[in-house]
């Protein structure tokens, strides 16, 4: 029987790649829909609306992002458990160390004022 191992992965040697205007992620660890994911944000940059189709973990290293919920500040944790609809903006730049499974797909919204039919 093999004994899995412990994974290191040499971060600098590892891409940035612009997911969105001002949003960069680099992959640390991806295994089917599981993946541990460094995300850069710009100052401003934000991911529209959306729905976590799996769940979503963040510890914030440098800055903050905030969500319809809050701020989650430098040192500090959130969960998007599956089903969370929001979006996130950062507003002076972050760094997160985001640990998903699942994706997410977009979530439309409904001008002020617009009624159904």
């Amino acid at each position: 029987m093999t004994t899995p191992r412990s994974l290191f992965v040499d971060v600098a040697s590892r891409p940035w790649q612009e997911r969105r205007p001002g949003i960069h992620w680099k992959v640390l660890w991806e295994e089917g829909d599981r993946r541990a994911v460094l995300m850069r944000y710009a100052p401003g940059a934000s991911i529209p609306r959306h729905r976590h189709l799996g769940d979503e973990q963040i510890f914030v290293l440098e800055g903050s992002v905030t969500d319809d919920t809050g701020t989650c500040t430098r040192g500090n944790y959130a969960r998007r458990p599956p089903g969370c609809v929001h979006s996130v903006v950062s507003h002076d730049g972050a760094l997160v160390l985001a640990l998903m499974t699942g994706g997410t797909e977009p979530v439309e919204t409904v001008a002020h004022g617009a009624r159904d039919g």
